[in-house]
């Protein structure tokens, strides 16, 4: 912007040594006063302020170059954006193993099997409760054997209180346990599961760091193209004025600038959506600023030798194979054992202490085809799981191919590379 000052001539300037105006109570410094601004500029809403008594403003009395140096600094400073954040491969593998959302639900996922697997294990043991009834009822005596001529056959209302703890143990339950080793194999499978989707995340963070670095270095090279071709147009121009040169060869040199403009702008816009892809597999705002590093080679990984993924399938058949065997056992004789102990009257002064001791014995007969289903349900799972295993170990087997194949290319492309840089 632009500013103007008030012409200090011989009318408006004051006698030497007199001041007219006192320093105002605003003024930002000692020293400093608050001038009218100019109304004849483009900006009469604009307060200067400069020194008392000062004919001309401190920018404007420098020379031209100086002048123009300190607008220059001016623009940087107000064009520079905040300083980003240096983001390394190894920064950012470790900011995704705390922050991706996905791996932290698989995580979640694998502690929730945790708790299941407690649930089904808390069902083997022994079950202990406390309750207390209050109550008014009838009793049939003739019913339970008790009656004779003018007795009555039913007696009450009358109060009945009841209060005691009650025991309960599961003796022979094998359906139960199966089902508690089945939790135990999905807790197992659900750690894998995490851990798989932590591969999978390094994975793709380690491939979108490698894309968008590629990405910069051709944004990089789109602008040291631009900048040659914009040399080349110089030298053209310069030519077609001393009539060494056509004006076809500057249409021609321009064209080749826009040309390379052109894809330096495509080139930054595929740098700029790679790094907003790895913010978000990073788990980053993307508010967030961040500068790439160049990668070495001696942060390549090995790759595990089993992958966690095979893991998980293997332990998500075990645990449908115990799913099976807890549909299978269904069928088999349940026992059970309780007891308890409380007190029995009308009311809690008048009660008196009584207990009992059992067991019960469960054998399904007749279930309308419901255990002969979950049977059939939990084989045709452990199949489909056969069939998962299969395709898993196929997909795994064309990604090593695969990556063979890529090294070896690589490896030729960089000798290929190295003999073209020596020859050049």
């Amino acid at each position: 912007m632009r500013q103007h000052w008030e012409d200090d001539g011989a009318a408006s300037a004051p006698a030497r040594g007199v001041r007219t105006n006192p320093v105002p109570a605003y003024a930002p410094l000692r020293g400093w006063q608050k001038r009218r601004p100019a109304t004849h500029g483009f900006a009469p809403w604009a307060t200067i302020f400069r020194p008392s008594g000062s004919p001309r403003c401190p920018v404007c009395s420098l020379p031209p170059y100086g002048r123009i140096l300190a607008q220059l600094l001016l623009a940087i400073l107000l064009a520079t954006p905040l300083l980003a954040e240096r983001l390394t491969l190894e920064q950012a593998l470790e900011t995704a193993s705390k922050a991706n959302p996905e791996l932290q639900q698989a995580r979640l996922r694998a502690l929730e099997s945790e708790a299941e697997a407690l649930v089904q294990r808390a069902a083997l043991g022994p079950q202990l409760s406390v309750g207390a009834s209050a109550s008014y009822q009838t009793t049939n005596l003739a019913g339970i054997g008790v009656g004779w001529a003018g007795f009555p056959s039913r007696v009450g209302p009358y109060r009945v209180f009841d209060a005691r703890p009650r025991l309960t143990q599961a003796v022979l339950d094998l359906s139960l346990l199966a089902a508690w080793r089945a939790a135990k194999e999905r807790t197992a499978q659900a750690r894998q599961q995490a851990a798989a989707t932590g591969e999978q995340t390094r994975a793709a963070v380690i491939d979108v760091y490698l894309r968008a670095l590629a990405a910069d270095s051709r944004a990089r090279a789109g602008a040291a193209r631009v900048e040659t071709a914009r040399a080349l147009l110089s030298q053209v121009t310069d030519a077609e004025r001393a009539g060494t040169s056509s004006k076809l060869d500057v249409a021609r040199a321009l064209e080749q600038v826009e040309t390379q403009q052109a894809a330096l702008v495509l080139a930054r816009r595929d740098r700029d959506a790679l790094v907003t892809i790895l913010k978000r597999t990073v788990g980053l705002e993307q508010s967030a600023e961040v500068e790439l590093e160049e990668v070495t080679a001696a942060e390549a990984e090995s790759a595990p030798q089993v992958r966690p993924e095979i893991r998980a399938l293997e332990a998500t058949q075990r645990a449908l194979l115990e799913e099976r065997k807890r549909a299978e056992r269904e069928r088999w004789p349940r026992l059970l054992a309780f007891g308890d102990f409380g007190v029995v009257g009308q009311d809690p002064t008048h009660a008196l202490s009584t207990y009992e001791v059992g067991a019960s014995l469960n054998i399904p007969l007749w279930t309308n085809g419901r255990i002969a289903g979950e049977i059939k349900a939990a084989r045709l799972r452990s199949e489909q799981a056969d069939r998962q295993r299969r395709a898993l170990d196929l997909a795994v087997s064309q990604e090593e191919a695969q990556a063979r194949l890529e090294r070896d290319a690589a490896r030729d492309a960089l000798v290929h590379t190295a003999r073209a840089t020596a020859a050049a």
